[in-house]
């Protein structure tokens, strides 16, 4: 409103200077700003990383002398490392640890942020980020001691990193197409099942059955991941297998929830048990996921087969946690006003979680209200979206083509 005022008044009045502004604000530098930060922030080194660092993190104030980290690494760069180092030796202070980056040091830090990503607090390529860090960190300033013993921690926590995919890799899946491939899954399971005539291809056949259930239930009913893996045919199900139910230990806010299944789940769940589970389940076993040996699956494995399969149809790898992630901003787009209603289906432990997709609904709304505003601006000015001309696309010859055309 503002904007379209000025622009009013720029109109009646072209010899005034309506959008000149008299006063800027001055905006600190992103390089001034690291300069507070480390200055704030440097009794959190170690009194020898302190020494080292002093000299390379010199910041000259005409930017013709910095030091050599100044002058190597770009400032978020430098930024990064800096507060990875922190967090790190805050870590070794609070647990009563050597301050500095050793062998022992090191692996309990990562148990730390391993526990961490288990209540959701982080993600497996942060937790990478940070050690990849910490580790070039302490190479610019000892470049003598040896460092390639992070090396394999690193190239794990890479491959781990590659099976736990960001939430901007789930948005391009619909909630639809998540429902569309379980199903998908569990037909054509059941086809190789009835068309095998030997246990290999059973076993197989039973693999895509249990992913694609697995799917529908974090589709239908999104639960978490422990939770998942370690479903009860006795202890979850009632005996028409049509209702889930959820101990208080097996949801994160502590609470006993029930489910009912949709009658598609509930098909897909029939078929799993009376085909597929059956052909690798002993008689006294009741879990409900079993792998080929006769053993419940590790949540670990059902994961990665879950992330596998949704790579190969959508091209991105789709796991649990961002299952849960689609499904939240589903609701969140759907109903903004009943966002509190995400936090309670996916059972979240802290309010600040609704409050974070309370936050996007009320984007959601203006994203709403924007576009409905322009549509009426639209119609109100008369002015229609008049599709583009498609560009022509030059086609070439093949190559062998073109020399007989010049031979000839």
């Amino acid at each position: 409103m503002q904007g379209a005022a000025r622009q009013a008044l720029q109109a009646v009045f072209p010899e005034d200077n309506v959008f000149g502004r008299e006063a800027r604000v001055e905006v600190e530098s992103k390089r001034a700003a690291l300069q507070r930060e480390i200055a704030r922030n440097w009794h959190r080194l170690p009194e020898p990383w302190q020494t080292a660092a002093r000299p390379k993190l010199f910041f000259c104030a005409e930017g013709l002398n910095d030091g050599l980290l100044v002058e190597a690494w770009t400032v978020d760069t430098l930024q990064s490392r800096l507060q990875s180092a922190w967090a790190f030796f805050d870590f070794c202070r609070e647990n009563s640890l050597p301050e500095d980056v050793t062998r022992r040091t090191v692996p309990l830090r990562l148990d730390a942020r391993q526990r961490a990503f288990r209540r959701g607090e982080v993600a497996i390529s942060t937790v990478r980020g940070e050690m990849q860090s910490l580790k070039l960190m302490g190479l610019a300033l000892f470049p003598d001691r040896d460092w390639g013993w992070m090396d394999p921690v690193l190239k794990l926590l890479k491959k781990q990193a590659a099976w736990q995919p960001s939430r901007n890799d789930g948005r391009i899946v619909d909630l639809a197409e998540l429902r569309a491939a379980a199903l998908t899954c569990a037909d054509v399971a059941l086809r190789q099942h009835e068309a095998a005539a030997a246990h290999k291809p059973r076993i197989r056949a039973n693999k895509l059955a249990r992913t694609g259930l697995a799917l529908s239930l974090l589709v239908n009913s999104p639960i978490r991941r422990e939770s998942l893996a370690t479903l009860d045919l006795k202890e979850n199900f009632d005996p028409g297998l049509t209702t889930l139910y959820l101990s208080p230990e097996e949801t994160k806010d502590k609470k006993r929830d029930q489910r009912l299944l949709t009658r598609d789940l509930r098909r897909q769940l029939q078929d799993y048990v009376a085909h597929h589970r059956s052909v690798v389940a002993p008689a006294q076993e009741t879990a409900l996921f079993v792998g080929s040996r006769g053993k419940p699956v590790a949540r670990g494995y059902l994961s990665q087969s879950l992330g596998d399969q949704c790579e190969k149809l959508f091209g991105k790898r789709v796991t649990p946690q961002v299952i849960r992630n689609i499904i939240a901003g589903f609701i969140v787009s759907q109903a903004p006003e009943q966002a509190a209603l995400a936090s309670e289906v996916l059972n979240h432990t802290t309010p600040a979680t609704t409050e974070t997709y309370r936050a996007n609904a009320s984007q959601v709304q203006a994203g709403h209200k924007l576009r409905e505003a322009n549509d009426r601006g639209r119609v109100t000015s008369g002015a229609q979206d008049t599709p583009r001309a498609k560009r022509k696309v030059r086609t070439r010859r093949p190559v062998r083509a073109r020399r007989q055309g010049r031979a000839g």
